[in-house]
């Protein structure tokens, strides 16, 4: 039998195992790393890039978010004395910046006197599992999954066989908690809350990733057999995972050749048994909360850091309050904030980050050489009290791997650099609509492929204000009845019609599609216009009605150039 074809990085797996060469890493010499040795210190939770060679990045895994006190005062002044930058990512881990190589690789030993490694959170290797951050400490949380999180961690944490050989990156959540206070459904693995036959369980979704939705493998599992089941997927996934392009094998690509049912079939095998069909799902959206009353009567507070960048002051603060408090444990959660659990009511904050809670920066150019731009610094600068006040969340990822879950979150915004509108190149970013995340419905779609950042503000402003005209309450009902019965380009046709009456004839006049689908979307549109009556709208329809290839492309560049264009 011909074998298979694999990629370079699976040539060096098979060259050396990547757990062998943990023994070279005291010998590594940093100025000289070569392609092989940058993929073999990933395993480790040591990243570098040739971009940028004589700097390094630690990431600490911490399972399920949670982190002692303790470990994290040991963080702290380990990248204090490093002279390193801590900042949190949207997996509930940390990430220290600006070390040299010698500090990369003496914190990375240090830690594991704290309980913490760096193991395997980078490369192709299971990366932190995550799930809700009160897990087991609120009123909403059925089953508490930190020990089943755990039990799967142990199966392939510093495990030769496992330790980066598995085809690509495999991100896994599991969550008891009824409130969904961030969407899992973009990982390769999902265990969602559910319940069968009277009994409390996990529905099991596969196949997600950054702008794709996971997919229901008809399979419920009680708790005491989440790690059996994560153990089948994992082995199916290691031993039959595509090998061949790297930018095609993830599980979401291996369930593109088997299908979903070859899948689930390939785990009932594994197991040696007929599998439960999936039970009721349990999960709702959760509001947005700054504190959260707890079973106990004690109440956890989120201290928001400013996207996922903290100071060492704030690191002071929160391990003051931890102190005063008597915690031993807190919990990091996806949306890059720390909570604090075991608090009274009430509880100042003096260095807590002002912002609004509800949006998500990657880790941007600042520390990632993928990002086309800082998000984080952008963020700042986006206006965002009305998206506060309507509940409107957002994901500002800084390129395509979507960091920021920019497809699971009601606007999604991924940063480029374009010249279509300026002479010099300027910042932008593509920007998506239409997710319906909480039970995983589908990913967001992307509706405009640039939005100079000079006009985001009043872009993000005009999408709240057509919500709010809706009169729908929550965003993903507004996505579902309205903005995902249209096509892609009639939804861009009809976002940048509403920016061009408000912001150059400065009409505040906006167009709302009916919740209903057109099987003619321009003749839709054109009778809306037509009946208008003006003279601007009577020209719109001129572009609408060329006979281009594709739909309202005459009429979508007449906009953009009319909106945009220095």
């Amino acid at each position: 039998m011909k074998e298979q074809k694999i990629n370079k990085i699976e040539k060096l797996k098979r060259q050396m195992k990547p757990a062998d060469f943990f023994e070279k890493l005291p010998f590594i010499h940093a100025e000289a790393l070569d392609e092989a040795d940058r993929f073999y210190l990933k395993n480790f939770g040591i990243y570098n890039h040739k971009l940028a060679p004589e700097t390094f990045t630690l990431r600490i895994r911490i399972p399920a978010g949670r982190i002692a006190t303790a470990a994290l005062k040991g963080v702290r002044d380990l990248a204090c004395t490093a002279g390193g930058k801590i900042i949190v990512t949207s997996r509930a881990q940390l990430e220290v910046h600006g070390l040299d190589f010698p500090s990369a690789l003496r914190m990375s030993h240090r830690i594991e006197s704290f309980g913490l490694t760096s193991w395997q959170t980078y490369s192709d290797n299971f990366r932190n599992i995550v799930t809700d951050p009160l897990d087991g400490l609120e009123a909403a949380n059925l089953v508490e999954v930190y020990d089943l999180v755990l039990a799967m961690q142990r199966y392939f944490l510093k495990n030769p066989d496992y330790v980066g050989m598995i085809p690509r990156k495999f991100n896994v959540a599991i969550s008891g908690t009824k409130k969904q206070r961030t969407s899992f459904f973009g990982n390769d693995l999902y265990f969602a809350l559910a319940r069968k036959d009277g009994r409390v369980g996990f529905n099991l979704y596969a196949g997600g990733k950054n702008s794709e939705t996971a997919r229901s493998l008809d399979i419920f599992a009680e708790a005491s057999q989440v790690p059996v089941l994560f153990r089948a997927v994992a082995e199916v996934y290691r031993e039959e995972g595509p090998r061949a392009s790297r930018s095609k094998a993830r599980l979401f690509h291996m369930i593109e050749a088997v299908g979903i049912d070859g899948l689930r079939a390939k785990i009932a095998e594994r197991l040696g048994k007929t599998l439960p069909s999936a039970g009721e799902l349990l999960i709702e959206k959760a509001p947005l909360e700054t504190r959260t009353a707890l079973k106990n009567g004690t109440f956890a507070h989120r201290y928001t850091t400013r996207f996922g960048e903290l100071s060492f002051d704030q690191f002071d603060e929160i391990l003051h309050l931890c102190g005063t408090y008597g915690v031993k444990e807190l919990r990091i959660g996806c949306d890059q904030n720390f909570y604090i659990p075991g608090l009274p009511e009430k509880v100042a904050f003096a260095k807590s980050t002002e912002r609004y809670g509800g949006i998500v920066a990657c880790a941007g150019s600042k520390y990632c050489v993928y990002s086309l731009m800082d998000t984080k610094k952008e963020s700042d600068t986006l206006a965002l009290e009305k998206c506060r006040r309507l509940g409107i969340s957002l994901g500002f990822s800084g390129c395509l791997k979507g960091c920021a879950r920019h497809a699971f979150s009601d606007i999604g915004l991924v940063g480029i650099r374009t010249k279509l509108f300026a002479e010099e190149v300027e910042r932008g970013v593509r920007l998506y609509l239409g997710s319906e995340y909480t039970h995983g419905k589908r990913a967001a779609r992307l509706i405009l492929y640039s939005v100079p950042m000079r006009h985001l503000n009043a872009m993000i402003d005009l999408i709240a204000d057509l919500f709010a005209q809706s009169g729908y309450r929550d965003f993903e009902d507004f996505s579902k009845e309205i903005l995902n019965r249209y096509s892609e380009p009639a939804l861009a046709f009809w976002l940048l019609l509403n920016h061009y009456r408000r912001h150059v004839l400065k009409e505040n006049d906006l167009l709302l599609p009916e919740g209903m689908e057109h099987e003619d979307e321009k003749s839709y549109f054109i009778g809306r216009l037509l009946a208008s009556g003006t003279a601007h709208d009577r020209s719109i329809v001129e572009y609408l009605q060329c006979q281009e290839a594709f739909p309202f492309r005459e009429a979508i560049i007449y906009l953009e150039r009319s909106c945009f264009k220095i």
